[in-house]
């Protein structure tokens, strides 16, 4: 059995405690394996971090939030800010008819987890994403649509610009180890391609996102080539930034 380290604990009782389910503290000591003192102490460490947690007397000696706490105390992962900030940049250009005024304030906040130089690349990623025509039948019917196409470990060599070493199964079923530049992504409606740097055949590649396996961030970061490189690769697609 997985012994919870106090961080672990916090988290978990944090999670809880934002949900809106009833915390009976006798409750969470068994679920978390811990003592009762254990709990009354993680209790009095998150409101030492500022979260607002007040006995609730009518729920069998539990614990609650105020009923004022709310927006303003979301925690995310790394997967995940670069899961908003890769959405934003599609959505503030593809969605014309939704009105995103308050884009450039989240990104300014998403953004203020990053270090200044990972900033600057950051800003670049609207200009990395594009937009194409529909795939044809032929290739959507080739597509599992339930499945991922856009792994995590791809969107953060892509967001941080950083080389990728992938698997690559082709069209016709054979497999290569390639070590990529992931400069950008085209969504050709359903299908999401990658635009690399192929660094085993020294020239541009054009990756289908869905055909990519066992994907590894390298330490290594790149330089942004210009789009101009790779637009041949996308002949008969009319291809626009989104």
């Amino acid at each position: 059995m997985h012994i919870l380290s106090r961080l672990e604990r916090l988290d978990l009782l944090e999670s809880w405690l934002k949900s809106d389910e009833p915390l009976v503290l006798k409750h969470a000591a068994k679920e978390l394996g811990v003592s009762l003192r254990t709990v009354n102490r993680d209790i009095e460490i998150l409101r030492e971090r500022g979260v607002p947690v007040e006995a609730d007397r009518g729920r069998g000696g539990g614990v609650r939030l105020q009923s004022t706490w709310g927006v303003g105390r979301v925690n995310l992962t790394f997967e995940e800010v670069i899961d908003l900030l890769i959405g934003l940049a599609i959505g503030e250009h593809q969605h014309h008819a939704i009105q995103m005024a308050k884009a450039n304030s989240i990104r300014r906040k998403l953004l203020a987890s990053f270090s200044h130089p990972d900033q600057r690349r950051i800003n670049s990623l609207r200009d990395r994403i594009r937009t194409g025509a529909t795939s044809s039948s032929e290739v959507i019917s080739s597509l599992d649509l339930d499945g991922i196409q856009v792994g995590d470990q791809l969107k953060r060599a892509f967001f941080l610009m950083r080389a990728l070493e992938i698997d690559y199964t082709d069209g016709q079923g054979a497999m290569s180890v390639r070590t990529v530049e992931p400069h950008y992504l085209v969504h050709n409606p359903p299908v999401w391609y990658v635009m690399c740097w192929d660094r085993l055949r020294n020239d541009i590649r054009t990756f289908r996102c869905d055909r990519i396996d066992n994907a590894s961030v390298a330490d290594e970061q790149f330089a942004l080539r210009p789009f101009a490189e790779f637009a041949r690769t996308m002949e008969g697609n009319d291809t626009e930034r989104i």
